[in-house]
């Protein structure tokens, strides 16, 4: 069974993310900023809901262009330190580059949300 990594990038004109198995693709989504969500709990049920989906706990790897984008959802604390919850432990990452997987068409380019989450595989 591969592992899902839920990787979000927030910035103050969208919110994106990616979903994947292992290498793999399986869900892209560019929504609202942030500021823009009036539910504070949005992300937080979004990932809940995943888990339950996938029966399993993704990891989840965020970055923002602001600490307060992360703290608004609850994904990290006022400080940017991560949470962890029953469905979801939060790593905060910084882009980087790495090997190439197999990608979805059709929804813009996801290159920079992608590097994010490969980051943090090499964490503990």
């Amino acid at each position: 069974m591969s592992e899902y990594t839920v990787t979000m990038s927030f910035s103050g004109v969208r919110s994106r993310i990616l979903v994947t198995a292992g290498t793999d693709e399986i869900l892209r989504a560019v929504l609202p900023a942030p500021r823009q969500v009036r539910h504070t709990q949005a992300a937080l049920s979004f990932l809940e809901s995943l888990a339950l989906w996938l029966d399993q706990s993704p990891r989840v790897v965020v970055s923002a262009a602001e600490v307060d984008a992360t703290s608004l959802f609850g994904l990290t604390d006022d400080f940017g330190t991560p949470q962890r919850g029953v469905y979801y432990h939060v790593e905060v990452v910084e882009p980087t580059r790495r090997r190439r997987g197999k990608r979805l068409v059709g929804v813009g380019e996801f290159r920079d949300v992608r590097q994010l989450s490969l980051i943090s595989e090499g964490r503990p």
